[in-house]
Order: structure tokens, then C-alpha cells, then sequence
């Protein structure tokens, strides 16, 4: 009988999630590093929106009354698709997580006199709207998030990071032991190799479902 591995995961899992699945009989502990808070924003005048993660498509319509707006509607990836799905009926663009294709994509589809704005977290890189920064793209941070001071400190065999500040939370915290590192996307890869390059595996779209499957053949 194999060994149990205990999986450490910087994100809060669903029920059904896929990476519950997989990890099956496995010690799977999964904890945002990250807290977040709302901040006041108004509704900006735009053709477009484009939203960059799930949290930013939830705090963009829980703060705001979007009733004089009918925008188009786009997202980074198919997990913030998901999460916008809730939302709104029509999503006129899902991109596939990659920011440089993304950007070349998205500007396939919107007409060059067409204005966006650019929903996000106060710290992120911004990637899309550097891009394709223009008279024509706005961008306005919609929350904030920040490391949390209470970080597990217990050994584990194979860390999951779900972004750039989870990672930096849990090192800030902890050493390097020789984990199998999983990583939802390259800018969360970039972040692992500022504290080693050993055992990283990139998923290639940033999902939980292509995480799921790198974690099922770390485990057999």
C-alpha cells in the first residue's frame, strides 16, 4: 500500500472540487494565504469589461449597480468564466489564461474604437491592460488582498500554489524541504524560483482541473 502524502493547497476547495477527488484517501489541506477586503469604486463608463479573476468578477458585482451599463463582458481564463457565469448571461470572450495570447485574442474580437476597463486587485501585475494599453483601456482595482499573518507551518509532501502571494506568504514562513511544487500558471512559477527551482510542475491551463491531473500522476 502506497504512502499517504499530505498535500498543501493556497486556496479554499469546493465540495466537488477536482483536486478533492484526486487526492482521495491523501491528508489534503487546503487554506487561502491571502485575505481580502472590498474597495469603493464606481461603475466605469466602458464597452467592455474584462475581468482577471474570480474574485475580481465577485467584488465587481457585489459593490456595485451596474443597471445604466450594458457592457460586453470578457475574462482571463475558464475558471473566472465560471465565476462571471453567475453573474451575467453572455460572456463575449473567455481567453485561455495565457496573458500574451490572451491579448492578441481579445483584440481580435473587440473593434478598435471599442473602450475597455480592466477589473482587478489592487496589487495585480495588470497583465492584459499593459498589453494593450491605449486612450481606449482603463483600469480600476476593485479589492484589495494581503498576506495572512497565520501560516501552517507543519511538513508537508507536495505544495499547490494558486498565485505569486501565496507563495510568497508560505516562504516567507517556511523553508524549502525538498516538496514536490505544483503551480496553477507561469507567474506563480516565476514567484517559486525566487526560493528554489527543485520539483515544480506548471500547469498548463490555470485550472483546478489541470491541476487535478498533475496531481494524479505526482501520486501514483
Amino acid at each position: 500500500m502506497l504512502d499517504k502524502k499530505r498535500i498543501f493547497i493556497s486556496r479554499s476547495l469546493t465540495d466537488d472540487s477536482p483536486i478533492r477527488d484526486v487526492s482521495g484517501r491523501h491528508y489534503l489541506y487546503d487554506q487561502s494565504l491571502i485575505s481580502f477586503s472590498s474597495l469603493d469604486f464606481d461603475p466605469p463608463e466602458a464597452d467592455w469589461v474584462f475581468f482577471y479573476s474570480r474574485n475580481a468578477v465577485r467584488f465587481f458585482f457585489e459593490n456595485s449597480n451596474l443597471e445604466l451599463y450594458p457592457y460586453q463582458y470578457a475574462c482571463l481564463s475558464t475558471g473566472t468564466a465560471e465565476e462571471l457565469s453567475k453573474y451575467v448571461l453572455d460572456i463575449a470572450f473567455i481567453g485561455n489564461g495565457r496573458p500574451k495570447e490572451v491579448a492578441q485574442l481579445f483584440q481580435e474580437v473587440r473593434k478598435p474604437y471599442e473602450s475597455v476597463c480592466f477589473i482587478r486587485a489592487l496589487s495585480s501585475v495588470n497583465s492584459i491592460y499593459h498589453l494593450l494599453k491605449s486612450e481606449h483601456t482603463i483600469s480600476i482595482p476593485v479589492y484589495k488582498n494581503e498576506p495572512v499573518e497565520e501560516v501552517p507551518t507543519e511538513e508537508f509532501d507536495i505544495l499547490i500554489f494558486t498565485s505569486p502571494m501565496n507563495v510568497d506568504a508560505w516562504f516567507g514562513k517556511n523553508k524549502y524541504l525538498d516538496q514536490t511544487i505544483i503551480v496553477i500558471g507561469k507567474t506563480t512559477e516565476s514567484a517559486v524560483r525566487k526560493f528554489t527551482n527543485k520539483n515544480i510542475l506548471t500547469a498548463q491551463k490555470p485550472s483546478e482541473d489541470e491541476i487535478a491531473k498533475i496531481l494524479m500522476e505526482v501520486l501514483i
